[in-house]
């Protein structure tokens, strides 16, 4: 088993892990915890690992919050929930595949993201592939809800039906989920899409919001001016 790697303090409280398929992140408030994503089944051990790095014990968190429903952000959701008792928080639209109550809505693949696609994820047609552990979600929010540690819900709909966003405003920091992604630490719109018009609106609305920094769910962060490199960068749609 490879060794994870160390968490990375992004500002005061707020911490990445970047997992081999994707970014979770930790938000310290108050002396509990909450963690942003879970990566793939798997990796709820380099979570663990993290929360011990930074002076914390599992019981720390108080919760989960799953941007949207794909197993690369839900698949270590309900290994973690158990193993630390927190309650897990996702929009409605997005609960019952994170339940297990209903299959998972594959994405509208453009033909650029096709060979992406195929060489990421293997046979397209069976898209969005297996799915992790059911795990039950304990709260479902809408936009402008505000969660543990003052984290306020922005919904995005577009990569799926319930995708979320969480603006940390106190420290200037937008959690984006697949909604953006970067290249080179550049906002670039996230792939495979549901609904590729929506995905690019969901964009929109997250620029209009005021954030420094944007901890994305894969690549790095933007870190400086993030909402004015993000309305840029929407532009030009």
């Amino acid at each position: 088993m490879d060794k994870p790697l160390p968490p990375e303090k992004i500002v005061e409280g707020l911490y990445l892990i970047p997992l081999p398929a994707s970014n979770v992140h930790i938000w310290e408030w108050d002396g509990d915890l909450s963690v942003f994503d879970t990566g793939v089944p798997g990796p709820d051990h380099a979570i663990l690992a993290a929360i011990d790095v930074i002076g914390h014990a599992a019981d720390d968190v108080a919760e989960i919050v799953l941007t949207h429903f794909h197993r690369d952000h839900t698949g270590s959701a309900a290994e973690l929930a158990r193993r630390t008792g927190a309650r897990v928080v996702a929009h409605h639209a997005d609960a019952a595949i994170i339940e297990g109550r209903e299959p998972p809505l594959p994405p509208r693949l453009t033909q650029l993201e096709r060979p992406l696609a195929e060489m990421l994820l293997g046979d397209v047609a069976n898209l969005p592939g297996p799915q992790p552990e059911p795990v039950r979600v304990d709260r479902l929010v809408e936009d402008g809800d505000v969660i543990a540690g003052g984290g306020q819900i922005v919904t995005i709909p577009g990569h799926t039906r319930g995708s979320i966003a969480i603006l940390l405003p106190e420290r200037g920091v937008l959690v984006t989920g697949d909604s953006i992604a970067t290249s080179d630490s550049a906002p670039i719109l996230g792939p495979f899409n549901i609904n590729t018009a929506d995905a690019v609106n969901a964009v929109r609305k997250q620029a209009q919001l005021n954030f420094d920094i944007a901890c994305v769910g894969h690549g790095h962060p933007i870190v400086g001016n993030a909402s004015r490199k993000v309305l840029a960068m929407i532009r030009s749609f």
